[in-house]
């Protein structure tokens, strides 16, 4: 009899336990914590303790069926409360002005879960959204994501600028304050996102010449930083308490003009900025891709190069020994050096030209700023080229020219092994031909230029693949980029956001990136909970926007972490690196081999099935 007691006592102590077990992931925090605000690098609660940002993006009202994804497949609370049980504490929602403006009603293919929404508006389905969350005790970022209703976001769309033609900037601005009106007596919404990703308008779709969007330049068209200070100051006016949400430039890649135009708007300690990250974003990692190579193979490839080269220069030395190893004249010296340095530095700037227009397609910014300059460069280095080239032709004395450079005075060599059984060294020292250089040896020694060139180049691409691919240099470019505004104690320091990002993948993309948000403990938001989606098009690996042939429909939100039926994880790995950045400070280590190579479409996946 007291066996099935003590068995009953321990299975009571167990389910007491289990109950009693903390919720993994980021604390929520108490309405009476609120409102937030910043100091330093950090967002705090009203008692000053850091509120630690560990959001999901919900999408679906600002796409074309207005309403927040999931709904057609589950009840909206059970949707909610997975996000709960997943250790997210807040969620960023989008939204669009077209939604806000015309407020159509919600087909009822976007809500067959939730029938208490049939006949309802897209304001109708947004509040029970945000009150849902709420309930639930998440804090709510509401980010005002496109003018017109759909997808988003390529470089070929105007959407990129915060007015498009119908939704001029009051539009833009009346829609922030009016949403702000709608939720300002509810204390969990505690942001406004302005815009989702701004990026330069580009009016040539091959490479982007259009108008290029600047920070603190004064520029009513262009200037983000004041169109972003109008609007944050309004939405302010309405509700003292959000925070104000301000998306970096070039698709949230870009905030280096911080650095000397920090936002200071009418009220303090309320600017939150906003970046966003994806492969692309560092464009190194689209080697895999783009060749269909792992950096394995780059490397192993790049290795071959270099002892292909280095063997030919072996053998050209060899046989400049057996002519004797005459010394080259010192103008044919400078007019070959001279023309090669010409030619190949030619050849770079073309291909910096070409890496910035390139570069141009996602931020005309940054590409002026970190690709440009080299088109200068290497176009200095040909000129210095050129230079040398024409002192060696000056000097020659020739008034022939460079036909008198390649015809022997005195007598002639012979590349053949008879000729080279003639000018084998005598007595035991080598035979000096002064400047008597024949077209053999004129020919090999271009040769051994080249060859020399190319050596320099593939080992210094080898050094770069085995770089681009390290933490240590991603953490100097993403520091560089927007990073630096974490440090503490600077004129431009404020919290930085990472409001999207997301991948296939645990391959070196994700593992470098993830240790960066643990290092510097950067509060985000992972694009996204969808596990469907209804589809307009897609991106391809050609970087053009495609449309669903047969117009929209449900497809699988590649980066989702829910599965089609908007309860089951994808990706156990994915789950585990984001509930270990929750945390402050972040507990993250990589907790799975990677993927070999980073292309998409190319899986690690295993079960998860907690918690």
């Amino acid at each position: 009899a007291r066996l099935p007691c003590l068995l009953l006592a321990l299975l009571h102590s167990a389910t007491t336990v289990s109950a009693a077990a903390p919720r993994p992931g980021a604390p929520h925090v108490p309405r009476e914590r609120l409102p937030l605000r910043t100091e330093g690098r950090f967002i705090v609660d009203r008692l000053g303790e850091r509120v630690k940002w560990a959001c999901v993006n919900w999408y679906g009202p600002e796409s074309i069926s207005y309403a927040f994804g999931g709904l057609e497949k589950r009840p909206i609370a059970e949707i909610v409360n997975r996000i709960v049980e997943l250790g997210f504490n807040c969620v960023r929602v989008p939204y669009s002005l077209e939604a806000h403006v015309r407020n159509p009603v919600i087909d009822d293919q976007f809500i067959a879960a939730n029938r208490f929404l049939a006949g309802k508006t897209f304001l109708d389905g947004f509040d029970a959204g945000i009150t849902a969350l709420t309930e639930a005790g998440l804090m709510v970022i509401i980010d005002q994501h496109v003018s017109r209703a759909g997808y988003c976001c390529h470089w070929s769309q105007d959407e990129g600028l915060w007015y498009v033609p119908g939704y001029p900037e009051d539009v833009w601005i009346d829609s922030l304050v009016n949403m702000t009106r709608r939720y300002r007596t509810n204390p969990l919404v505690v942001a406004f996102d302005l815009r989702n990703e701004v990026h330069d308008l580009h009016s040539n779709p091959q490479w982007g010449s259009g108008f290029m969007m600047t920070w603190g330049d004064g520029n009513p068209k262009t200037d983000w930083a004041a169109a972003a200070t109008r609007a944050g100051n309004r939405v302010l006016a309405e509700n003292k308490d959000l925070l104000i949400v301000v998306m970096a430039l070039c698709f949230g890649m870009e905030l280096r003009p911080l650095r000397t135009h920090p936002i200071k708007l009418d009220l303090p300690n309320r600017v939150v900025y906003q970046t966003h990250n994806y492969i692309e974003y560092q464009f190194w990692n689209l080697l895999p891709r783009d060749l269909g190579l792992t950096f394995g193979t780059l490397r192993l490839l790049l290795v071959v190069a270099c002892v292909l080269m280095a063997a030919a220069i072996y053998f050209l030395i060899n046989a400049w020994r057996r002519y004797g190893a005459p010394r080259p004249p010192c103008n044919v010296l400078l007019i070959s050096v001279g023309a090669w340095v010409f030619i190949f530095a030619l050849i770079f700037a073309f291909v910096a030209h070409l890496v910035f227009k390139a570069a141009c397609t996602y931020c005309k910014w940054g590409a002026s700023v970190d690709f440009l300059p080299w088109v200068y460069v290497w176009l200095l280095v040909a000129v210095c080229g050129l230079a040398v080239a024409c002192f060696g032709w000056r000097t020659a004395g020739m008034p022939r020219g460079a036909a008198d450079l390649l015809e022997m005075e005195s007598y002639s060599l012979q590349s053949d092994a008879s000729d080279e059984d003639d000018l084998a060294p005598q007595g035991g020292k080598g035979r000096s031909l002064g400047g008597h250089w024949d077209r053999g040896l004129f020919i090999k020694f271009q040769a051994f230029i080249v060859c020399t060139f190319l050596l320099l180049l593939f080992a210094w691409s080898f050094i770069a693949v085995n770089v681009v691919d390290t933490y240590s240099f991603n953490e100097r470019w993403i520091d560089k980029q927007w990073g630096f505004a974490l440090e503490e104690g600077q004129p431009y320091t404020a919290p930085v956001w990472m409001g999207e990002f997301g991948y296939l993948n645990h391959g070196s993309f994700w593992l470098t990136f993830m240790r960066y948000l643990s290092a510097r403990d950067v509060d985000f938001s992972y694009w996204a909970i969808n596990g469907i989606k209804y589809s307009e098009g897609f991106n391809g690996a050609d970087g053009i926007y495609h449309p669903l042939p047969g117009g929209p429909r449900w497809v699988v939100e590649l980066f989702g972490i829910l599965g089609p039926d908007w309860q089951t994880v994808k990706k156990a790995w994915m789950m585990r690196d984001l509930q270990a950045l929750m945390e402050s400070p972040s507990r993250w280590i990589p907790t799975d081999i990677g993927c070999v190579s980073d292309f998409l479409g190319h899986f690690c996946d295993v079960p998860f099935r907690g918690p």
